[in-house]
């Protein structure tokens, strides 16, 4: 199955985007600090109407989250215990120290980030173009710098009244200083676009998509993407399948949030329908879908599972998981135990046909 070109654009935008916040979450959300966040919500009045996925992570609110903390220290511990590859930090502290040394910038002066992508002219790394908005602490001179260092080799140049610094292949990077420690990061388009809104010469993001993320759930995460029908492989989709996945080809928009509460972890996925209907054949598939797997795995990722719950509204099916820490914390090590046993199995096998062969 082959996808087309504006599809593995918008995957390629998706990875972008998750890539942005894990990299905020783990350099700048999980400190040992008072708590009180200074993020200041999602900056959609200066994305672009024409965005078709936007996204937030609030960084300083996922400061000193002690569950949050405790949960990515079992994933780097276990992967060090349990991984022969791997070689990074074995907690958050390590890898905060870590960043600041080869950065020279305190995470901890990083605020919030909103991200989006829209449809654009074909660039070096997707078919669409992707920004992000970074709110902190930082003047523009320690970020410059900061690249500078890192042997990133800018081009200052002026957009209308603002400051924009291109750079990458072809210049087709840029960073814009938009003043009060915030800066437009992305494609240069993107990048130009944020500032034109910003400006009042460009309109910011309205309409369906908004509503769509503006429905999410509070959390550090939040995000909401359009769903382009015409570019979905439905008859692939479902080849193969034991099930009907047909109702997925009604879904308009996903949207969604993560969020602690005390010890527990919760997230939440939204998809928009065009119909209640249709609503009700996605809820009645994904039900389909968690009876039909329940049986897989060992008996934590079974357990997990469970933990899983479907519900619809209107047009709107939710797919809801909340879970405790300590819970969670046992499914990372089985998992990344089963990875290594997988890992070490193959590798032996291998080894074997090799000496046969041989």
């Amino acid at each position: 199955m082959t996808a087309s070109p504006r599809l593995r654009g918008r995957q390629a935008l998706l990875a972008v985007a998750l890539a942005a916040m894990l990299v905020t979450a783990g350099c700048t959300g999980i400190l040992d600090s008072g708590g009180d966040g200074a993020g200041s919500g999602a900056q959609l009045d200066s994305v672009p109407n024409d965005a078709e996925f936007v996204g937030y992570v609030d960084a300083s609110g996922m400061v000193g989250d002690d569950s949050l903390r405790s949960l990515a220290n079992t994933a780097l511990e276990t992967q060090a215990e349990t991984s022969p590859y791997y070689e990074g930090p074995e907690s958050v502290s390590e890898m905060l120290d870590e960043a600041e040394a080869e950065s020279g910038l305190s995470p901890e002066k990083f605020n919030d980030v909103t991200f989006f992508g829209t449809s654009g002219d074909q660039v070096a790394t997707n078919a669409e173009q992707a920004g992000m908005i970074v709110t902190t602490e930082f003047s523009a001179e320690e970020l410059v710098s900061s690249m500078e260092d890192e042997g990133t080799e800018l081009t200052e140049e002026t957009y209308g009244d603002t400051t924009v610094y291109t750079y990458g292949y072809e210049n087709q990077n840029a960073l814009a200083v938009l003043g009060d420690g915030t800066f437009a990061l992305g494609d240069v388009a993107a990048v130009e676009s944020v500032v034109d809104v910003r400006a009042g010469d460009a309109d910011a993001l309205a309409g369906d998509l908004r509503s769509a993320y503006e429905n999410t759930d509070d959390g550090y995460v939040r995000f909401a993407m359009n769903v382009p029908q015409e570019d979905i492989p439905s008859e692939e989709l479902g080849e193969g399948s034991p099930i009907d996945t047909s109702a997925f080809n009604t879904v308009r928009f996903v949207s969604g949030s993560f969020s602690t509460s005390g010890d527990s972890v919760t997230a939440n996925v939204n998809m928009v329908s065009e119909s209640s209907d249709d609503a009700s054949r996605t809820a009645d598939l994904v039900d389909g879908a968690l009876s039909l797997y329940s049986g897989v795995g060992n008996e934590e990722i079974r357990t997990t599972l469970e933990k899983i719950s479907v519900s619809q509204n209107g047009d709107t099916t939710t797919v809801s998981f909340t879970d405790s820490v300590e819970n969670l914390e046992d499914l990372v090590e089985t998992m990344y135990t089963m990875n290594t046993g997988a890992s070490a199995s193959a590798s032996g096998s291998a080894s074997a046909s090799n000496s046969s062969d041989a």
